[in-house]
């Protein structure tokens, strides 16, 4: 725990990868024990405690599902603590690049699953509908502008003639896009509408739906919110170098 506990003056790209080199993609190993392995095997229990049928899911898959979400988690909780575009951006093209080299390129694809349930939280009432009234609406507006603005100011700046993008280009405007629908998104709303469209999406990729009981779609949102906690928690008292 000692990355986490230090103040060290680090960059964000050092920041990252010592992050997830060591808690995400490699964890500690105690007593010839992979506490990793071991914390995704207890929630995996936990959820099929709850429902019987959970025990059909694949493991494999389900951890990976997990780690995705983590990843972006990680990216919210990320923004939510710096804000700024100086500090997001190269944090969101750093995570592409480091999965990228690492042969795990199909984290980001997913993790773009995730991003977009994030991106709808934010103008959804606590039944999953759009938010109505005028209240609502204003709030609808005011956040798609800011997400239009923030994309719009990146491209302005670094694309320029939108017919002559590059692939290079593409991919950060992607990694702009993927800042920009995490505006607005509170994990802490009272009426948990964030996590339970996350949980939603991913009990919908492992094959089960809504059909998992309440207690075990509950149980699984206790651990994706435990992600985001955990991911806060991390860089609480980052001191980055710039």
């Amino acid at each position: 725990m000692g990355l986490l506990n230090r103040k060290p003056k680090v960059s964000i790209e050092e920041f990252c990868r010592q992050f997830y080199d060591t808690y995400v993609f490699n964890p500690t190993v105690i007593a010839g024990i992979d506490v990793g392995e071991a914390f995704w095997e207890t929630a995996f229990n936990s959820v099929a405690e709850a429902d019987k049928s959970f025990e059909a899911v694949d493991h494999t898959k389900f951890r990976h599902e997990m780690t995705s979400v983590r990843m972006e988690l990680f990216g919210l909780a990320w923004m939510h603590k710096f804000k700024r575009e100086e500090f997001t951006m190269p944090q969101s093209i750093f995570t592409r690049h480091y999965l990228e080299e690492n042969k795990r390129s199909e984290i980001w694809d997913v993790m773009g699953e995730y991003n977009q349930a994030i991106a709808e939280s934010a103008t959804m009432s606590e039944s999953g509908e759009q938010i109505s009234g005028r209240i609502g609406r204003a709030l609808t507006i005011s956040i798609n502008e800011s997400r239009v603005n923030m994309v719009t100011k990146w491209a302005d700046t670094n694309i320029g003639d939108p017919s002559a993008i590059t692939e290079k280009q593409e991919r950060l405007f992607e990694c702009a896009c993927r800042i920009a629908n995490r505006i607005g998104a509170d994990v802490r709303r009272n009426d948990c509408i964030l996590v339970k469209r996350l949980t939603a999406r991913f009990a919908d990729r492992l094959g089960c739906d809504l059909s998992l009981r309440s207690e075990a779609l509950f149980r699984l949102g206790v651990v994706i919110f435990g992600l985001y906690e955990g991911a806060k928690e991390a860089i609480r008292d980052l001191n980055l170098q710039w």
